[in-house]
């Protein structure tokens, strides 16, 4: 029996009752768990398997798909879950971490990042404007973790506009994620 520390950020289904689930961890990177059964009304398990809990998963190792036998919620970020432009963030920070990084590949600067982006956006008490803003240096930041050198040419933001200009234009040109769209 092995743990790992993540941010759940995607469930997909599996077979008729199972389901797969790609966390964040600090320990391994991006990974993705198999929990059995956990479609099924009664599952043990369904109650804390959610998008965008921070927990700690229990998981038996296996072939092909490790298997996650428990669960301990550390945050279920339910003040995100309840605000519809705070789960828009979440959501997109969410398909930019499954398209930047690679699984299996932990960095804890990167996971301190991503657990600080989340609890950010749960305790927060900034408008909208604010928030956008704080995305923003969330996506120059895990472009500065990725090696992009912040005093290149191609990125030396003199202020906010700049910053969110360039990072914009990067995130588009590497990563082909659109910031302004998806935010």
């Amino acid at each position: 029996m092995k743990s790992v520390e993540g941010i759940i950020l995607k469930k997909s289904p599996r077979r008729e009752a199972d389901a797969v689930f790609t966390l964040y961890t600090k320990e391994h990177g991006l990974m993705e768990l198999v929990a059995k059964g956990v479609r099924k009304g009664s599952a043990k398990l369904k109650s804390g398997l959610d998008v965008f809990n921070h927990a700690e998963i229990f998981y038996a190792p296996a072939k092909h798909w490790s298997i996650i036998t428990d669960f301990k919620i550390k945050n279920n970020f339910k003040n995100i879950k309840q605000n519809l432009f705070r789960l828009k963030l979440t959501h997109f920070a969410s398909v930019a971490i499954l398209k930047i990084f690679e699984p299996g590949l932990a960095e804890p600067r990167v996971w301190q990042k991503v657990l600080d982006f989340f609890t950010g956006l749960e305790n927060s008490q900034s408008n909208k404007e604010e928030l956008i803003g704080s995305t923003y240096f969330w996506c120059h930041d895990i472009l500065v973790l990725n090696g992009l050198n912040p005093r290149s040419p191609d990125f030396s933001p003199i202020n906010t506009v700049d910053l969110k200009k360039k990072t914009e234009e990067l995130f588009l040109h590497h990563f082909g994620i659109s910031i302004s769209k998806l935010i």
